[in-house]
């Protein structure tokens, strides 16, 4: 009995090692990834990243031309769009008498979205006076909810005075298709010097009369001024209509999207804010209906208010690292299908979705703002196509560059398994480098680094020298850890 035991245990030691093996390679995850330079698609506007803030910001010292660390935040992505507008923006109203200076970031009297607010030529002069330094331009939101056409017309011909070509469009109301659904929040007409927020049933054929009216107005003050809209939500049917009414008086169409909702409270339902939810390969791509109906009519379209879970974001989700991945691979679909650019959605509040947030005095780069600085090394240029062959939770998008080199983007969306990629690319190239976005682990909310560095303290970006890859009869192999994002510049 003795012997039998003694040959069965040495048994299991020799087949120990096999054991292990095989699950080391069931565990292993390979891509094989055949990029086509050969049939570029469309070109990325240079100024497709933007930001999203609501308008209330003006109120506070925020976007002004001394804000240094901002601007350098602003800088590290090259030229772009910054949206003034949100919710807050029916509640924020115009005053070319209103002389009141800024409150401080630092000011801790928090102000609802419905607390109305006066802004003054204070406020836009210190707007266009940051965005200047910043070289970016802005789609500057205007007070639908109040019904005050002239009002808005006097603020947009303050704010062309004083921007000129920084403004890209006026965008006037946010989310109008939710009017109703405010007005039964409590926000109260009176309170708010609205003459409504507007009643339950409010359609689209209401809120084409009430837009009819504001771009009457504004035109008569700017003759020229560029106009954009409707700004409705992921589950608005308006833009098809928007689109058929005023294709021939709007520069640009807008809407918005968000993936999850951090009030979904259902682990059940896809918008149920959760890691797995958000890196999820099927998620619903409802913007693209949007994006189409505006592009088959010749008109450019914008994401400009989005993030990882509408209101507000949500801790341990929006503010982590598995956001990074999330965003760099969704702003790539965007661009892949001819968008015009993104606006992340934000606040400056930290621990939720905010790009930059405002913490101890000093201004921070989150976890998501690295999807942004990544896209803006790999993006320049245009698209080509990137077949991708996989079993893993893994992307891959390309693009040919204004330099002619061949940009690949990598990302490992599988929490737990490296994946070894292979690249193709049936081209004559001869040399590749690597630089690599990552994070301690997907929950990581700080110690993310892309090109290993991380954004400092005063908002500048250094990155450090890539890692060469061996680079043989047009293809080379790279190995992508979990959760991690690899950028393959090939020349």
């Amino acid at each position: 009995m003795k012997k039998m035991t003694h040959l069965i245990l040495v048994a299991l030691l020799l087949w120990l090692p096999v054991f292990l093996h095989a699950a080391d390679v069931s565990a292993l995850q390979v891509a094989r990834v055949i990029v086509h330079p050969e049939n570029p698609g469309v070109a990325i506007p240079a100024d497709f990243l933007g930001f999203s803030d609501e308008k209330k910001i003006l109120s506070r010292g925020c976007f002004e031309p001394t804000n240094i660390v901002l601007i350098n935040l602003f800088r590290n992505l090259g030229t772009g769009v910054l949206r003034i507008g949100g919710h807050a923006v029916e509640s924020t109203f115009w005053s070319r008498n209103e002389t009141n200076a800024v409150a401080p970031m630092t000011d801790k009297r928090p102000y609802a979205m419905e607390t109305p607010v006066t802004i003054g030529p204070v406020s836009v002069n210190n707007l266009f006076g940051f965005t200047k330094e910043c070289g970016w331009r802005v789609i500057y939101g205007l007070n639908l909810g109040a019904n005050l056409p002239e009002m808005a017309a006097d603020e947009a011909e303050y704010a062309s005075q004083v921007g000129g070509p920084m403004v890209i469009a006026f965008e006037v109301g946010n989310e109008p298709n939710l009017f109703h659904t405010n007005a039964k929040k409590g926000m109260d007409a009176k309170d708010l010097n609205l003459t409504s927020l507007r009643p339950t049933g409010y359609s689209y054929a209401q809120f084409r009369d009430e837009i009819e009216n504001y771009y009457r107005a504004i035109l008569a003050r700017v003759p020229h001024a560029p106009l954009a809209g409707p700004a409705t939500t992921k589950t608005c049917s308006w833009v098809p209509d928007f689109v058929h009414d005023f294709k021939s008086r709007v520069m640009m169409v807008t809407s918005h999207g968000y993936p999850l909702s951090a009030k979904n409270e259902d682990p059940q339902s896809p918008r149920f804010p959760s890691i797995d939810n958000l890196l999820r390969s099927d998620i619903q791509e409802d913007w693209l209906p949007k994006l189409k109906a505006a592009t088959s009519a010749g008109l450019p379209w914008r994401l400009d208010e989005f993030n990882s879970a509408s209101g507000g974001g949500k801790t341990g989700l929006s503010d982590v690292f598995a956001s990074a991945l999330w965003g760099t691979d969704f702003i790539f679909k965007v661009a892949e299908q001819g968008g015009a650019g993104v606006n992340f959605h934000g606040g400056f509040k930290p621990g939720h979705y905010a790009p930059i947030f405002f913490l101890d005095h000093g201004y921070h780069a989150a976890p998501i703002y690295y999807s942004m600085l990544l896209f803006h090394q790999a993006a320049q240029g245009r698209v080509v196509p990137a077949e991708c062959w996989t079993t893993a939770n893994f992307t891959a998008h390309a693009v040919l560059g204004d330099d002619h080199k061949l940009r690949v983007v990598l990302i490992n969306k599988d929490l737990t398994n490296s994946v070894t990629a292979t690249v193709a690319t049936g081209s004559s190239r001869k040399m590749a480098e690597l630089i690599r976005l990552s994070a301690p682990s997907v929950t990581s909310t700080e110690a993310v680094t892309l090109a290993g560095s991380p954004v400092a303290k005063d908002g500048t970006w250094t990155p450090r020298p890539g890692e060469k890859v061996p680079w043989m009869k047009g293809k080379s192999e790279v190995s992508l850890p979990a959760a991690s994002v690899a950028l393959l510049t090939i020349e």
